[in-house]
């Protein structure tokens, strides 16, 4: 699979283009909405949190289906994505799952959201944008949310010949982070970092996106107190050791192998603001890597340094 667009700036359309609902169909006509994740990148890697989907994940880590993810596009037309292989976390509760649609790899791209290793602040205003049921009720909640739009259809799977009613709703919820845990909430639960916010967090809002006030994800929704505004959520850091599976940085490293998100953020595969190499190397290390990004450009867009276009006419 091939990666070639090195980005640099927010590639997402609207917010509801930057996330997927999740859910298992069953043989008797039923789908059920388990959880929502976000693109990370525009070939159809959907991160999401790891209890969402490990129930039907196999020891080989291949899903064992059928789980779909939905793509929205910007007008609001959808497409189921199967997921077929998933890098689950050893420790966060986090997954990286690959996802394939109509057309296979050359399938329309997913869109994605800049993304930072900038954790909020104590006070900080957060929000999460995720999927929910359409029956979901949202009394007493301390800050309103908004449900920006609703979905009601028939989904057809001709390969098992079945057809399913799928309903759901997308909402936007804010609240502040109240608590920060460094070194994990507990030893049982939450062993790893994460942050407690006033978040309403409802069921299938488990692997959505939390942003911070700048419009980047900073976290992914994790769990709550049925009835409390409490919620947990993860920072970005764990996604990082996370994989996929033959992926070609095309053209500087067109050897298709599995690479972390760590390297694809290196290679500037995924988004992130500030740039991953600014967050995790100091600069007189960065200076080193400058060549290399130099080459990159010069393959990817056939520029020299300053800006001339080498390609260009006349």
């Amino acid at each position: 699979m091939k990666l070639t667009r090195q980005m640099v700036s927010n590639e997402v359309a609207d917010g509801i283009t930057g996330i997927a609902p999740i859910y298992k169909v069953s043989l008797d006509g039923k789908a059920t909405l388990i959880g929502s994740g976000f693109w990370l990148t525009e070939r159809g890697h959907l991160v999401t949190a790891r209890h969402v989907i490990e129930d039907n994940i196999g020891a080989n880590g291949v899903d064992e289906g059928p789980i779909y993810a939905m793509q929205t596009f910007s007008d609001r037309r959808l497409m189921p994505r199967v997921l077929r292989k998933t890098s689950m976390h050893p420790n966060y509760d986090l997954a990286l799952s690959e996802t394939l649609g109509h057309g296979g790899d050359e399938a329309d791209p997913t869109w994605t959201f800049s993304m930072t290793l900038e954790s909020p602040k104590l006070g900080d205003f957060v929000g999460t944008y995720s999927f929910l049921s359409v029956e979901q009720k949202f009394d007493g909640e301390k800050y309103e949310g908004i449900t920006t739009d609703t979905f009601s259809g028939l989904l057809a799977v001709p390969e098992i010949g079945i057809t399913y009613d799928l309903q759901y709703a997308t909402r936007i919820n804010k609240g502040r982070v109240l608590e920060i845990y460094p070194n994990g909430r507990d030893s049982v639960m939450m062993p790893f970092p994460c942050f407690c916010s006033d978040i309403p967090i409802y069921g299938a809002n488990s692997g959505g996106p939390v942003f911070d006030s700048k419009g980047r994800v900073c976290g992914i929704n994790c769990t709550s107190y049925a009835g409390q505004d409490i919620s947990f959520h993860m920072p970005l850091e764990g996604i990082l050791g996370l994989w996929a599976r033959d992926i070609e940085l095309f053209p500087e490293d067109p050897v298709p192998r599995g690479r972390t998100v760590f390297e694809m953020g290196m290679a500037r595969r995924v988004l992130f603001d500030p740039p991953l190499m600014h967050s995790v190397i100091p600069l007189w290390q960065r200076i080193l890597f400058f060549p290399y990004y130099l080459y990159c450009d010069y393959r990817a867009k056939g520029w020299f340094w300053f800006g001339v276009d080498r390609h260009r006419p006349g």
